[in-house]
């Protein structure tokens, strides 16, 4: 009979929040809002050239048909223009915790995962709790398991 096996637990990394961290949170934010404008606007541009193609198609043959695939591409492009831009509202919302967020306060930046042996007799909830580990700039400040 096996008397221990290795699990996996997750443990959440938290920063304190500094000048610094604020600063390199809010440019990797803004970064992302750049994507997103960067996408919406080669959204545009290909949606139109698509269109514009199959409109000089329709001038050739059946028109009924290319009007169906112009539609379509025109909900394809409204679909994915409202999916772009909910993802920059909730950049711009992030942005804005951000700036709100006080010095010294504590957030939870991602977990990682950590194997653990448990062994038969143990709590396996107390076993498997997750820890912590506290950064300053990057820098362990502290680890709690």
């Amino acid at each position: 009979m096996v008397e221990a096996i290795q699990l996996m637990r997750q443990i959440a990394v938290r920063a304190i929040v500094t000048e610094n961290f604020k600063t390199q949170v809010g440019n990797e934010i803004n970064r992302q809002i750049q994507q997103i404008d960067a996408e919406l606007q080669q959204l545009e541009f290909k949606g139109k050239r698509a269109i514009a193609d199959l409109e000089k198609r329709a001038a050739g043959g059946n028109v009924a048909e290319v009007r169906l695939q112009i539609e379509s591409i025109r909900a394809q492009m409204e679909a994915e223009r409202t999916r772009l831009q909910q993802y920059k509202e909730d950049m711009l919302a992030q942005s804005q915790a951000l700036a709100e967020l006080p010095l010294g306060a504590v957030v939870t930046q991602f977990t990682v995962e950590n194997p653990v042996e448990v062994r038969i007799g143990e709590n396996i909830f107390q076993r498997l709790e997750g820890g912590e580990i506290l950064v300053k700039d990057g820098v362990i400040q502290e680890i709690r398991i």
